[in-house]
């Protein structure tokens, strides 16, 4: 009797089960809404920065939506790929986990710079590209121009 009851709501509801995509829909809203500015896009996914001043230092907070599964203690690096120069950047984080996105098959990564001796601006404005290095891994992004 349970089981044609089960098969009753399946049919009504249209789930198979009806509470196993709320992680999944969580981690969508976690995908799609990000503190910071985007500057740099990819066909699944971008980069999101957000400047933050502790005492006299400068760090670079990022958000990485990609189709790269990062797990390193190593940390990234950053290419910002110009014309005629390449501008990198080490993450100040080392250990790094990318959190995964079951629904949309993309990975939400997140670390930090130390930009306290660097011209940020610079990169960013002479920046056409940007490769995303972690151990033998490589991802491409597109600097957004505005």
């Amino acid at each position: 009797m349970l089981n044609l009851f089960k098969k009753v709501v399946k049919k009504i509801s249209g789930q198979d089960e009806p509470q196993k995509n709320l992680v999944d829909i969580f981690t969508e809203e976690k995908v799609s809404d990000y503190i910071g500015d985007k500057i740099a896009s990819h066909e699944t996914g971008g980069i999101w920065i957000k400047v933050q001043e502790i005492a006299e230092f400068h760090f670079l907070n990022v958000t990485i939506v990609g189709t790269q599964n990062i797990k390193t203690q190593n940390g990234i690096t950053f290419d910002f790929i110009a014309k005629d120069k390449t501008y990198e950047l080490n993450s100040d984080t080392k250990e790094i986990k990318s959190e995964p996105s079951t629904v949309s098959n993309q990975f939400v990564t997140q670390f930090s710079f130390d930009i306290t001796e660097v011209d940020f601006d610079i990169m960013l404005t002479e920046g056409i590209t940007i490769e995303v290095k972690s151990n033998k891994q490589t991802e491409e992004f597109i600097v957004i121009k505005e």
